[in-house]
């Protein structure tokens, strides 16, 4: 039977890490975050459109919570004295039926065409910040008075194709190599609400992505590598409001290297590793005033392993998984945080440039196929070690 791993239907009650990360899918989060040479996972539509090209006909759907940051009002008994802040907590998007992710992947042509046709809609980041709307630039104490929620969608269309350069089985170096790329309609909703102050917005723009994945070696028994990468386009926002007024971000443009190992005999078990480049500090206007901080780029380490445990029960796998993720947030220092315009940063947050999150993440798969040979999955993931815990469930039916 040839495994299919699968990820997604996210659902949780609880965040990710600190600044968003864009990481999708049960199957992924549980390994750490590391999927840039997957190449059986639908979820590749957004993560590494490269990866589409030698699947079957299949689709997955998604739903995550995001790590948020709003703006809390408390009073404490028998007190009239209003106090706010910023303390992280896990939420869903609203509408909350929404998915996060949902992705078709279609074979074009005969058995052997290594062309498919994948459609998916994603929504990789849900921003909500606290921030202190500041008139003075002397000033050096800064309290949370108002956020600023932020959703960012993506429908993608995309193509791979891949090329055999050995016959499937066959040992030997570089087997084969898969070139993918998707066109993307962008759409945002944006609010600000402060104490006096309710403001939404939304817009639409086009960006895209590109990846590529390539067979490095395969001994036909018991090791296979893969190698890939991937580049996800910003997203420039036409606002209707200018961000000097109240602070709005752009999505930001990635660029994604990974590797995909196959171990043991049957290849059961899976090692993956993964870096993560992503541009946070073209998103956001500058500060108004000289001297305070700016958001930085983020560079992203991750790990993972996952091992195929066939059960008793007939065509029913299980696929335990384990993975290690460095996150690292957008700011240099927790203690001074970003300023946009003339709103300055307020978060009760662990994580900063020198201490990035140490995430230790985990999960598994359930899989099993039917009398016609197509494979379903139900995947679990969370992790620790963040500012809040994530939790994630996941389904993928194949045609």
């Amino acid at each position: 039977m040839r495994p299919l791993w699968t990820a997604v239907l996210v659902l949780a009650a609880a965040g990710t890490a600190m600044a968003q990360d864009q990481q999708l899918g049960a199957r992924t989060k549980a390994m750490g975050g590391s999927y840039t040479a997957f190449e059986d996972d639908p979820v590749s539509v957004w993560l590494n459109p490269a990866g589409i090209s030698t699947q079957s006909d299949q689709f997955s759907i998604a739903y995550q919570t995001y790590t948020t940051y709003p703006l809390h009002r408390e009073k404490a008994p028998g007190s009239d004295v209003v106090t706010f802040n910023a303390k992280a907590q896990s939420a869903l998007v609203d509408p909350a039926l929404l998915p996060s992710y949902i992705g078709f992947v279609f074979h074009v042509g005969p058995a052997d065409s290594g062309m498919a046709v994948g459609l998916c809609y994603a929504r990789p980041y849900h921003l909500n910040y606290s921030f202190d709307q500041v008139a003075d630039p002397f000033t050096t104490t800064f309290k949370a008075n108002s956020n600023v929620t932020q959703s960012f969608n993506r429908f993608r269309l995309g193509f791979a194709k891949d090329w055999r350069l050995a016959p499937v089985g066959e040992a030997g170096w570089f087997t084969h190599f898969s070139a993918g790329g998707g066109l993307d309609v962008g759409y945002e909703q944006w609010e600000f609400t402060s104490v006096s102050t309710k403001v939404s917005d939304n817009a639409t723009t086009y960006g895209g992505g590109a990846g590529f994945l390539a067979g490095i070696y395969d001994n036909g028994e018991n090791f296979r590598a893969n190698l890939g990468a991937a580049y996800q386009s910003a997203m420039k926002w036409n606002f209707s409001i200018d961000p000097d007024i109240f602070p709005v971000f752009d999505m930001p443009q990635q660029l994604n290297v990974g590797a995909t190992f196959y171990l043991l005999s049957g290849y059961p078990l899976r090692a993956t590793v993964d870096f993560q480049w992503i541009d946070w500090s073209a998103t956001a206007d500058k500060s108004f005033f000289t001297g305070q901080p700016v958001f930085v780029d983020a560079v992203n380490f991750s790990a993972g392993v996952e091992y195929k445990i066939p059960l008793p029960i007939e065509n029913l796998s299980l696929y335990p998984r384990l993975g290690y993720r460095r996150f690292q947030p957008p700011w240099k220092d927790r203690n001074d945080l970003p300023m946009t315009a003339n709103f300055k940063l307020v978060l009760d947050t662990k994580g900063d440039r020198g201490r990035p999150f140490n995430m230790l993440t985990y999960g598994f798969g359930l899989s099993w196929t039917n009398d016609a040979g197509k494979i379903r999955s139900v995947d679990f993931a969370g992790d620790a070690g963040a500012d809040s815990v994530n939790f994630a469930v996941g389904f993928t039916y194949e045609f």
